[in-house]
């Protein structure tokens, strides 16, 4: 009887420790670059529902602070609006990859599959060569100074919004309009004249941030969990902002009793 328990109890422990390692493990990456490592119960546009790989402890993260999230079978499982926007950036530029086992490929060209379950990179390496690269082999690239046409075009939009709101608060036309003497307009508007220097001032200023921020360098796959990257890979933008804003309202709005029957109620007639 007690070898029969004892055999019991070995084979017990030993199915649940099978059980463990077959579980499958994500790696919740952040923008730092700081990795957690656990199980994801569930995730939504608000939070990430996870536990440790030491604790059952249920543990939670707000969404927004999530770079990506992959598993143990080099799958991702989810990723943000930077991430993509980063993959956005480094496709057809030049530049230097640096790998997890530290050499560097430099590349004439790039392609991002755009299948984010699968990532890979088609790199062209020479005119006559030309490899496939899984992300998760990829430490950072670091591209030539062509990414700088984001910070021209993010220096001129933010001048030209900054404009726009003066001029909806003014409503003085004449006064952002330039010299023309046949609609009657003899000189340039006051506002004019700073908007035509403003326009350059900041885009050089973006430049500037950029080159300094070192924008042209972009992480994805730390090499250890407790790494940082060389700068944070969360990419500004006002209007992902109040998207993210408007998903959570909608969100919590939705997990209301009325808010929940409101909704399927439009998605019923929508359909």
């Amino acid at each position: 009887m007690k070898q029969f328990l004892g055999i019991f109890l070995f084979c017990s422990l030993l199915f649940s420790k099978v059980v463990d390692d077959t579980d499958v493990k994500h790696m919740i990456v952040l923008f730092s670059g700081k990795t957690i490592t656990g199980y994801v119960d569930s995730i939504n546009v608000a939070k990430v529902h996870y536990k440790l790989e030491d604790s059952l402890s249920p543990e939670i993260i707000p969404t927004w602070k999530v770079y990506y999230i992959y598993n143990d079978f080099d799958r991702i499982f989810h990723y943000s609006r930077s991430f993509d926007e980063n993959m956005k950036r480094i496709n057809n530029s030049s530049g230097l990859i640096h790998t997890i086992d530290g050499d560097r490929i430099r590349y004439q060209s790039i392609e991002v599959n755009k299948d984010m379950i699968n990532p890979e990179l088609f790199v062209t390496l020479s005119s006559n060569q030309s490899e496939f690269y899984t992300l998760f082999d990829v430490k950072k690239i670091v591209t030539d100074y062509s990414i700088m046409e984001f910070s021209v075009e993010r220096g001129f939009r933010l001048s030209f919004t900054g404009f726009f709101l003066a001029f909806l608060l003014d409503r003085r036309l004449k006064d952002f309009m330039p010299k023309f003497e046949f609609l009657g307009l003899n000189q340039n508007g006051v506002t004019y004249e700073s908007f035509v220097h403003l326009i350059p001032l900041a885009t050089g200023i973006a430049m500037f941030y950029d080159y300094f921020m070192d924008k042209r360098s972009f992480y994805f796959t730390p090499i250890f969990k407790d790494e940082s990257f060389g700068r944070s890979m969360y990419v500004f933008s006002l209007r992902h902002i109040l998207n993210t804003i408007e998903e959570n309202l909608v969100w919590r709005v939705e997990q209301t009793r009325i808010g929940g029957k409101v909704f399927r109620w439009i998605r019923q007639k929508v359909s």
